[in-house]
């Protein structure tokens, strides 16, 4: 038995070619790095995120010596059709839109009776977006003389029918200075 010759199971590294621990480890992190590229590109595109576009509203109530009364119950800014623009989170412009009129709160909405309920209406608006901010046409200031910049809203506000925008402001309270 002096001719026979211990039989190796495993590849010699003298035939030039990576151990196996070596590759088993180059195979691993490659399988990282690719799942890394791949939760990175869906954490960006975010695909979960519905954008189809849709008709905001912004809701607001003018006061008396903002608006013209109809007479009917109905009103209208005295500033003619004054546009909005709809920004994103970027600030870029989503939508542009003008005043569509309103009507005039009645007693159940507290200090508010007698105001003008206004909305605008913005089409097309893309959804999706973290914050959108409603920029109006004209500026506004405070009691104090500083310019109110543009104001923050959410895509569920922006998606309110009117009699829930409405119900938001029932039993109203004037904040005491």
């Amino acid at each position: 038995m002096s001719n026979e010759h211990p039989i190796s199971l495993t590849k010699s590294s003298e035939s030039g070619s990576t151990p196996r621990p070596k590759r088993r480890i180059t195979i691993g992190l490659a399988a990282t790095a690719s799942m890394v590229v791949a939760g990175t590109a869906l954490f960006i595109s975010e695909p979960w995120v519905d954008r189809t576009p849709f008709t905001a509203r912004d809701y607001g109530v003018l006061g008396t010596a903002m608006f013209v009364d109809e007479g009917d119950g109905s009103c209208h800014a005295k500033v003619e059709a004054a546009r909005e623009r709809l920004l994103g989170e970027d600030k870029r412009v989503l939508a542009t839109g003008s005043s569509q009129g309103g009507e005039i709160l009645s007693s159940e909405y507290g200090d508010l009776a007698g105001n003008c309920f206004v909305y605008t209406e913005f089409t097309g608006v893309p959804a999706g977006e973290d914050a959108y901010f409603v920029v109006s046409g004209e500026r506004l200031y405070t009691a104090d003389g500083e310019e109110l910049g543009p104001a923050e809203t959410t895509e569920a506000s922006l998606r309110q029918s009117l009699s829930e925008a409405k119900e938001r402001w029932l039993n109203f309270k004037d904040p005491v200075d």
